[in-house]
């Protein structure tokens, strides 16, 4: 591999992580980001070497587990910070917050019902097909998704239609806080999909060489033969499912398990194969006034426009506006995520 492509791969992991970390640091007991948090810490390295082959006008439809993807995919971190802090400069408008996290510029769209990123994933190249654009569209998705069954009704009309859809699993084995064996027959997803007799992959570990060259000859491939593929990595998340407050003493995880992945983290082998503190250090200190940067910027943004000052006449229903004027705000918890308070910002 060479050194350029192997610091651009870097450069996207560190970010990733710096900024996931950054989140959790800030988040408490500050408490200006009111959106729960699915972050993705130890499944980076699928984001950051997709993110080097993907050209302009290529699409992601992504999962809420959705960072790594939007910032490896060129997308403004100034943005999504400010979008997580409800701020008019987010990528959003400071409405969507994390797990619908979506920009236009980039092509890249998160969250969604449960699994429909794989349905829209379809829609998007099919239109790139009637366009005649030499693109493709990549759908991600956790192994809990893949239980939806809009997923396999995707992967069919994809292979039917012959479309160049790149279907992404990233099997981190926990569908919230359910083990895959107690889900499925099968701990690998890619064999329930191989009966539609789609092109399918399997990583079984994050390696760095082998993921790089499987994307390679994949994406070019399918830029070529227009023929959707199903890549599944076996991946592990080192935070909570949702958060940013962690959820390890639920002992549904066990310890040894938590440790044998993160002995292993790709990070550590990345900064390996690198072999120099000197341009680690550089890196590092870069993406540091970068992360400053966009929580300063997202800090003195105004914040989202106030409900009064939407047009409920044009596009909102009579159910909405109700919901609004009784200033309607859920403080419960969502998905074991617990926020201090249940004020609305």
């Amino acid at each position: 591999m060479q050194k350029s492509k192997l610091l651009k791969i870097y450069k996207n992991f560190l970010k990733i992580r710096l900024c996931q970390e950054k989140i959790i640091d800030k988040y408490h007991p500050e408490d200006k980001m009111k959106c729960p948090m699915h972050l993705c810490i130890g499944q980076e390295l699928m984001p950051s070497v997709l993110g080097y082959y993907l050209k302009k006008n290529d699409s992601i439809f992504s999962h809420h587990r959705s960072h790594g993807y939007f910032l490896a995919n060129k997308g403004s971190m100034k943005e999504m910070i400010s979008e997580f802090y409800g701020k008019e400069t987010g990528t959003n408008g400071g409405l969507a917050g994390s797990q619908e996290l979506s920009c236009t510029k980039t092509n890249f769209y998160s969250g969604t019902i449960l699994s429909g990123a794989f349905a829209m994933a379809v829609g998007d190249a099919f239109a790139k097909i009637s366009k005649k654009q030499n693109n493709i569209s990549v759908a991600v998705i956790g192994d809990g998704g893949m239980e939806e069954g809009i997923t396999f009704e995707a992967i069919n009309l994809a292979h039917l239609m012959k479309l160049p859809v790149l279907f992404v699993c990233e099997n981190n084995m926990y569908s919230t806080h359910t083990n895959i064996k107690e889900r499925s027959r099968t701990s690998l997803v890619s064999d329930r999909v191989k009966g539609f007799r789609i092109k399918t992959i399997l990583v079984k570990n994050q390696n760095l060489y082998k993921l790089d060259h499987i994307l390679n000859k994949t994406i070019n491939n399918m830029r070529k033969n227009k023929e959707p593929v199903f890549l599944e990595i076996l991946t592990y998340r080192f935070n909570g499912h949702v958060g940013p407050e962690g959820d390890d003493h639920f002992n549904y995880r066990p310890k040894k398990e938590i440790n044998y992945w993160k002995h292993r983290d790709p990070l550590v082998k990345l900064e390996k194969l690198i072999n120099s503190q000197k341009i680690i250090k550089e890196i590092k200190n870069d993406i540091i006034k970068e992360i400053t940067s966009s929580f300063n910027f997202a800090e003195k943004s105004k914040l989202a426009k106030k409900w009064e000052q939407f047009n409920f006449n044009n596009g909102y229903s009579k159910a909405v506006k109700s919901f609004y004027k009784k200033r309607i705000f859920f403080s419960s918890k969502q998905e074991d995520h617990k926020p201090s308070s249940g004020k609305p910002y």
